[in-house]
């Protein structure tokens, strides 16, 4: 890999007003590190600043300055304060030494000198500091340049780049479906794909080039030297065919592919941040196009980004000026003609009144952390809403959409708790729906917050059943009420043989587990009677009622089904 430092070599300042020891230490360790002499206090400070040295080897004893100002003078100095001092003197007294080390000393070489003594001090500390600087400038997992030596490489290529006219590269590269695994499988199988994946765009990169980890699933490839565009893209091609060879670990096969964005300055960017911010748009917009490619930045994803950035505001702004509003649909008892209960769905209207797609608006609230407060304030709406419904003589409950964001919150369980007090609805009438994802990604902490629910009283339903990590053993292990048939399954269902199988089978494994079911997206009475048949009695959809406030909702509690193409738009 080309984890270059940001020296190449150690750096020593040797300082001593006596000429023999000077020489003596300097050509003892001259093969060990680049060197630099002193000869007094203040000459060692004047080249501390323009050396920036690892380790600082210090006599006390000094004309002017002695080595313990000098040594304070060096840890007052941020630029400087991490060089290892060693002092090298002729005072052996324990309070000598006890001195040097309070001071900021980290060892004491006692005068006359024994040099294979002193040489092996002298490297061991040098060892030290080689191996800090790599802490502080490597990621721990794969042994990447993290963002702290990145950001040194980029500014040194912008500078050269400034100077003789030329370009630099930033790509931003996103394991596409990496969530998948570290979802389904035990989080170490993660962490030995990044490091595979660190190994293969190492083994991509020229001499000068550098790939960062900035965290998670995130690597930054910088390529100081650039002479056109067309290297660029070829580069990107070979760096995603790279990434879409499959992965074999512990036996097992995973297929993984890439987004990569692409900033290029001077044509797109003017320093570091923009650099960044703009690869970091393109990939975005290389996920938008249906991700395992690479986009350059352009001024129609610069447009896209401020549209992001003001939704983001708007949204802000609107959580806090409490204009976001609860709609409920319709959940259908089809054998029966009875509405069981409802779903409480966010919805957003903007100034003009119009409403604002949750499509638009919920992945970047997942993005900036939005949907934690948005979906506390949905959960609460949602339980005094249902508390008022009930109290109004309707014998219904209601169910929550769960984020992963949410679940994984230290605070979930503490939060339904209050709510479900403050609302005053008994645990009975909630039900949370939560995806297979949210499961999956850490068993056994996710089953000890469901039997901490189920000890509230609350019901467990889970979401889009069968499109995602589907596994038999969550449905026997975790303490599930509910599976909802999702609604791609049911569009399709009586001219796709493959989801209606599909559908069959998630009925049969329903009934042979005791579990409800909930079929999403009933459109036409057909597909309801096609439902019923095979046994699914609760459903969902457009025949039964669009998403209403909780107005409507109230008034087709009391006027019944049969009313229901009056509020259903």
């Amino acid at each position: 890999m080309h984890n270059k430092m940001f020296s190449p070599k150690p750096v020593l300042l040797v300082v001593d007003d006596q000429i023999t020891d000077l020489k003596a230490l300097s050509t003892a360790v001259c093969d060990l590190a680049e060197i630099y002499i002193a000869q007094s206090g203040q000459e060692a400070l004047e080249i501390a600043r323009q050396c920036r040295p690892d380790v600082v080897l210090l006599d006390i004893e000094m004309p002017g300055m002695n080595g313990l100002d000098v040594c304070r003078a060096l840890k007052s100095d941020p630029e400087l304060l991490d060089a290892a001092v060693i002092f090298v003197s002729a005072h052996t007294q324990p309070d000598d030494e006890l001195l040097a080390l309070e001071c900021g000393g980290v060892d004491f070489i006692q005068k006359p000198l024994n040099i294979p003594v002193a040489r092996a001090h002298i490297k061991a500390h040098i060892a030290l500091r080689n191996e800090a600087k790599r802490l502080a400038n490597h990621d721990a997992l794969t042994g990447l340049p993290n963002k702290t030596l990145l950001q040194d490489r980029t500014e040194q290529a912008l500078q050269k780049a400034r100077r003789n006219n030329g370009r630099v590269a930033m790509l931003l590269l996103d394991l596409d479906n990496f969530k998948v695994i570290n979802d389904s499988m035990d989080h170490s199988i993660g962490d030995v794909v990044l490091q595979e994946v660190a190994s293969r765009l190492s083994r991509s990169l020229r001499l000068e080039d550098t790939v960062s980890r900035q965290g998670g699933d995130e690597f930054i490839l910088l390529l100081p030297e650039v002479e056109d565009l067309d290297a660029v893209r070829d580069f990107a091609e070979r760096v995603l065919a790279t990434i879409s060879s499959p992965f074999s670990i512990q036996g097992h096969r995973y297929d993984l592919s890439a987004s990569i964005g692409i900033s290029v300055f001077p044509e797109d960017s003017h320093g570091m941040e923009s650099l960044y911010q703009h690869c970091d748009a393109a990939m975005y917009q290389a996920k938008l196009s249906g991700r395992n490619r690479y986009c350059f930045f352009s001024s129609h994803i610069q447009s896209s980004m401020r549209a992001r950035h003001l939704l983001e505001r708007h949204m802000r702004n609107a959580l806090e000026e409490g204009v976001f509003e609860v709609f409920y649909q319709a959940k259908v008892d089809a054998q029966h003609n009875r509405i069981i209960g409802v779903e409480a769905l966010i919805r957003w209207r903007n100034h003009d009144g119009a409403l604002v797609s949750p499509a638009d608006f919920i992945p970047l609230a997942e993005e900036t952390g939005l949907i934690i407060p948005i979906g506390k304030y949905v959960l609460l709406r949602a339980c005094k809403d249902t508390r008022a419904l009930r109290e109004q003589g309707h014998d219904i409950s209601v169910s929550v959409n769960i984020s992963v964001a949410q679940f994984r919150e230290e605070s979930f369980l503490s939060m339904v708790d209050i709510i479900l007090a403050e609302s005053g609805l008994q645990g009975k009438y909630l039900e949370l729906e939560i995806t297979e994802g949210v499961l999956a990604r850490d068993i056994d902490n996710a089953q000890e917050i469901l039997f901490q629910l189920k000890i509230l009283g609350v019901r467990i339903s889970i979401d889009d059943f069968g499109t995602g990590y589907s596994s038999l053993a969550y449905l026997k292990r975790f303490p599930i009420d509910v599976l909802k048939i999702d609604q791609s399954f049911v569009r399709d269902m009586l001219t796709d043989k493959s989801d209606w199988a599909i559908i069959e089978a998630i009925i049969k494994l329903g009934q042979a587990l005791s579990l409800q079911l909930v079929a999403e997206g009933v459109e036409t009475q057909e597909q309801a009677d096609a439902l019923l048949g095979q046994g699914c009695q609760i459903m969902q959809g457009y025949l039964y009622g669009r998403p209403v406030p909780f107005d409507q909702i109230s008034l087709l509690l009391a006027s019944g089904l049969n009313v229901q193409d009056e509020h259903a738009n």
